[in-house]
């Protein structure tokens, strides 16, 4: 081996050293870097020499810098923290509707309905007192005006939701095309062998984000991109991002579709897919069941007073207005709000005739057919106990998964978080290294002289 390949070796050494004492300045300057994976220097050994005696080796290059990543704890934590955020999701908007209802308080729906049905009581032992008939028309009024307020708080809850899809929407496709530029980026820094840790922490960083609002699955690419699917539609496929937007379904609630591609995608987690499934299915659901309680109070109570005669003799009226049959449209009847003398307490329209208060007054323990068998009360109750229920689950899901995403987490920054110790380590042993090929320098320097002399 001549002197010039012994300087070429040393020289490669120093290189090499050199390059790996940058890559772990660089990984101890951003342990604390959210998102950053760890780096390490690929080093291989020079093509060798061909000779008589065999391969005599030229010493040390460096083949790229690469990310320390875990693809499968990748997969997994996105996947668990798609979960998240469905789970956290529910439980936000359900502990909000929960709060509509205000129970249990003694200012509830349900309070109200117990105060209408005693207000009627009253009513019965009393039936021509004008002020036991304002009392009860009162009652009336203010039930109607708790169903009002329930039903208008839904509707806001439901246009909340829709807006919320909408900010998503928004969130989720400007992060598509910002993974779409990154994997450009990557493409092009990647030629020939060359990789871009750095820009694929950014990228990893951004799906990371994108896996809580649709819940994502990655395809690695071989030129280095990846393409991300979001529920059974591909988002991102290398330089090219999707436009995801909200459509109105017919039968109430919103979906989400592919801008400029026909049918819905069927999303599997998520907050986003929590969102939507609350705008199509418990949304409509609990107002259902609101609009139910509402018409059945107005038939059975309409039903009992329509029978009945009032102060002046008359019958067939009505005590809520008949037209208004849901919760958000239930009222008096134009005649009780006019006059407590249109109120009905009995058959006959005499001063003390009680019977139809007291079958009004009745109905509150009652099963009626409007509610399969149910009373108002236990058809109330069922309502707020679905919620309840749903409100539960979801709570104990959520808090079992983020136990859960902490735990990936963690796993994950174990294989590509940055040791302080270890980097130490590795820049001492770099430094030692980087020692030893500069001695090979002054080695080689010295039997250069040799040579020089004796030549001179």
């Amino acid at each position: 081996m001549s002197l010039s390949s012994l300087l070429s070796i040393a020289s490669s050494a120093m290189s090499a050293q050199q390059l790996a004492i940058d890559t772990a300045g660089h990984n101890v300057a951003n342990a604390s870097t959210p998102g950053f994976s760890r780096q390490q220097l690929i080093l291989t050994p020079q093509v060798p020499l061909e000779t008589p005696i065999g391969q005599l080796g030229r010493g040390v290059t460096a083949a790229g810098i690469t990310r320390v990543r875990d693809q499968y704890l990748d997969a997994s934590y996105r996947q668990e923290n798609g979960d998240l955020g469905s789970y956290t999701t529910s439980q936000s908007i359900l502990t909000e509707m929960q709060s509509f209802f205000g129970e249990p308080s003694d200012t509830g729906l349900a309070a109200g309905i117990d105060s209408f049905f005693s207000a009627w009581g009253d009513l019965a032992n009393n039936p021509s007192d004008p002020s036991v008939r304002a009392a009860a028309q009162q009652a009336g009024a203010s039930l109607a005006q708790q169903f009002r307020d329930a039903a208008r708080r839904l509707t806001q809850a439901g246009a909340d939701v829709n807006a919320q899809i909408q900010g998503s929407l928004t969130d989720i496709n400007q992060t598509a095309q910002q993974i779409a530029a990154l994997n450009v980026q990557i493409r092009a820094s990647s030629a020939g062998g060359r990789g871009a840790p750095d820009i694929m922490d950014q990228r990893d960083s951004l799906v990371d984000h994108l896996s809580g609002l649709v819940g994502v699955r990655v395809i690695q690419h071989s030129d280095g991109t990846i393409g991300v699917t979001a529920g059974d539609a591909l988002l991102v496929d290398g330089g090219q991002a999707a436009t995801l937007e909200a459509r109105n379904l017919s039968g109430g609630g919103v979906a989400v579709g592919v801008v400029g591609a026909q049918g819905t995608i069927n999303l599997q987690s998520g907050s986003l897919g929590a969102l939507v499934d609350l705008s199509q299915n418990a949304l409509p659901t609990v107002q259902a069941q609101l609009d139910g309680l509402a018409a059945g109070l107005v038939k059975e109570v309409n039903q009992l007073h329509q029978a009945g005669k009032t102060l002046n003799g008359s019958t067939g009226v009505s005590f809520f207005d008949p037209s208004g049959t849901t919760a958000a449209t239930i009222g008096l009847s134009a005649a009780v709000q006019s006059s407590t003398d249109n109120i009905a307490a009995g058959q006959t329209g005499g001063a003390g005739d009680n019977t139809t208060a007291l079958a009004i007054a009745q109905l509150r323990t009652t099963g009626l057919a409007s509610f399969g068998g149910n009373t108002i009360g236990e058809q109330y109750q069922a309502l707020v106990g679905n919620i309840g229920v749903q409100l539960q689950n979801a709570t104990q899901r959520q808090t079992a998964q983020q136990a859960v995403v902490s735990q990936v987490d963690s796993q994950r920054k174990s294989v590509s978080g940055v040791s302080i110790d270890e980097e130490m380590t590795n820049v001492i042993a770099s430094q030692n290294a980087y020692a030893a090929a500069a001695k090979l320098v002054s080695v080689a320097d010295e039997m250069m002289q040799s040579v020089l002399a004796m030549v001179n």
